[in-house]
């Protein structure tokens, strides 16, 4: 049981049914907290904390929806801190996602959402939600920086006040790194402001083995390190999503197979406890939505692509999860 890996986790595991272009996957709001508690129960065999994207609303909610009445991942805080009655102590450690959102009411309900999830399910265990994210690789400009940042500072006190850290997760802080980086200055405020932030390092493009990936991972972590410490020190930095998927087309083109995956997993775990820095692999569970097999372009989303199989389990055809092996 690793100290410093977790996992990336959303709920949305199912497989497709019917045939392109008219291909199917389950309803974003069909899985049951009982079904989110039986994902944990496998995650838990392997990991102590998880990483969420969002509460669940999307477009067609209103606002006004109550929290736990949206799309499934919003109970996954509370599927967790049952997990947690259950084994008697805190097995899963939550950082609950706050998702960008299409309009400021929805925003709103975002956030108002995970403040409820994060306070219903601390008050069934205590620690099991430890920290907010504030929005995922939404941060691209001085704009969208700028606007995180309102959120961070608008809920700051709040989440102080029930324990819960506040920070990002962004694909973009290598940018801190480069004072010639058109929105320096606004990551720099963000970061001043943020208890921690997750950056999203994967291996960089035709990466040939997993071991080299790791090393170019450790590299763009830890010059983006060297940058925060000097703005900020007491913001940890961490590794919010990282992974090798085991099959398929990906976006930085690397040889996938249930190997690579396997060994880049062992690598990542190795460095994370060595240098004592929390990495979330990307991802839990295969996600065979976002393979999409009614579409193929970009080719990593289409139906050979391999965003659906970053996973370290996948669900089964008797409804279990089964262990990638070789």
């Amino acid at each position: 049981m690793s100290q410093f890996l977790g996992v990336a986790f959303q709920p949305y595991v199912g497989h497709w049914r019917g045939t392109p272009p008219k291909a199917t996957t389950p309803q974003w709001n069909s899985y049951s907290q009982q079904e989110i508690v039986d994902m944990l129960e496998v995650i838990a065999s392997k990991f102590t904390k998880i990483s969420t994207y969002s509460m669940g609303y999307t477009g067609y909610y209103p606002a006004t929806t109550p929290w736990n009445q949206v799309d499934s991942n919003c109970h996954v805080a509370v599927a967790a801190a049952h997990l947690n009655k259950r084994r008697g102590k805190v097995a899963i450690k939550v950082a609950q996602g706050i998702y960008q959102q299409s309009n400021a009411q929805l925003q709103h309900a975002e956030i108002k959402a995970a403040f409820s999830a994060a306070s219903a399910a601390n008050a069934i265990v205590s620690n099991t939600v430890t920290s907010l994210v504030f929005t995922n690789e939404y941060i691209v400009d001085a704009q969208t920086t700028h606007a995180v940042n309102a959120m961070i500072v608008a809920n700051k006190q709040k989440s102080h006040h029930l324990d819960l850290k506040v920070g990002v997760r962004s694909n973009t802080f290598g940018n801190i790194a480069n004072p010639n980086s058109p929105f320096h200055k606004e990551l720099k405020t963000l970061i001043q402001n943020c208890d921690f932030i997750q950056c999203n390092l994967y291996p960089e493009a035709n990466t040939a083995t997993p071991q080299e990936g790791v090393h170019g991972v450790s590299q763009a972590f830890n010059r983006i390190k060297s940058a925060v410490d000097k703005i900020n020190p007491k913001c940890e930095v961490m590794i919010g999503e990282t992974g090798w998927p085991s099959k398929g087309i990906s976006f930085n083109k690397t040889h996938n197979n249930v190997n690579n995956l396997l060994a880049y997993f062992e690598a990542i775990d190795k460095w994370a406890s060595q240098h004592h820095v929390i990495t979330y692999l990307f991802e839990a569970i295969d996600e065979p939505w976002k393979s999409n097999q009614n579409k193929q372009d970009p080719p990593w989303q289409g139906a050979n692509g391999a965003e659906g199989h970053y996973g370290l389990w996948f669900l089964n055809d008797s409804g279990g999860y089964t262990h990638k092996h070789v």
